[in-house]
């Protein structure tokens, strides 16, 4: 899609209301900034893709895009941000922190960006079009095979707000049953834990992803744990 049509189908992820960083939307600024980006670019002998504005890459999950942004002492400058398809039709990734006979499930699970094994709770991207509650149910079911009995609401997250301008729902959930894990999901097996063993495991490093720490400490807030 045209930055320009995008920007005109989202204006919400334009809004330059209240911003101390504000988005250049007017064209010969930005096709003004461009070109003097490219010479720059070419004369220190680095790719000239990098004054792109616009939709820079995109796939069936998420997209990259290179805004220009005005900072506040008048400087322009190109500035990334990640946005994913389920955000912009209405819905969100979804973290469920699972508890099934008194404790809770984690997965072992291999992590293609960090090329290591993790201890984290079922995530995912989530599917377009669909609520956050339904795709907590889809991706618990699709990566254990379980099924929630019952499901709470733990709020939005942002995970890294330099670079990722959606949220993502958490949730915990109770468990009915379990099944196998999923090792087309890269999950190996199933770890059970007391909520002090959890609490051990993150003081001590054995857990390091954002997200499950994220949803412990919302249902530990929340007193569901």
């Amino acid at each position: 899609m045209d930055y320009f049509s995008f920007v005109n189908s989202h204006p919400n992820l334009f809004n330059n209301k209240n911003a101390l960083l504000s988005i250049v939307l007017d064209q010969k600024i930005i096709s003004d900034w461009s070109t003097k980006k490219e010479g720059e670019l070419r004369k220190a002998q680095l790719p000239v893709e990098w004054a792109k504005i616009g939709i820079v890459f995109s796939d069936p999950y998420f997209f990259v895009i290179r805004d220009l942004v005005r900072f506040p002492n008048g400087r322009l400058n190109g500035y990334c941000r990640v946005l994913s398809e389920a955000n912009l039709s209405g819905g969100n990734g979804v973290v469920v922190l699972p508890e099934y006979e008194g404790k809770v499930m984690l997965l072992h699970q291999y992590r293609h960006p960090t090329r290591q094994w993790h201890y984290e709770v079922p995530r995912g991207y989530g599917e377009l079009n669909t609520p956050a509650e339904e795709n907590a149910r889809k991706e618990v079911e699709e990566e254990t095979g379980g099924t929630i009995a019952k499901l709470v609401d733990l709020g939005e997250f942002y995970n890294n707000t330099g670079f990722e301008g959606g949220a993502v729902s958490l949730f915990y959930a109770k468990l009915s049953s379990i099944g196998t894990p999923n090792e087309d999901e890269g999950i190996e097996s199933f770890v059970w834990l007391t909520v002090k063993e959890l609490e051990e495991w993150i003081a001590n490093e054995k857990i390091t992803d954002g997200f499950t720490i994220a949803a412990y400490t919302k249902a530990k807030l929340k007193g569901l744990i």
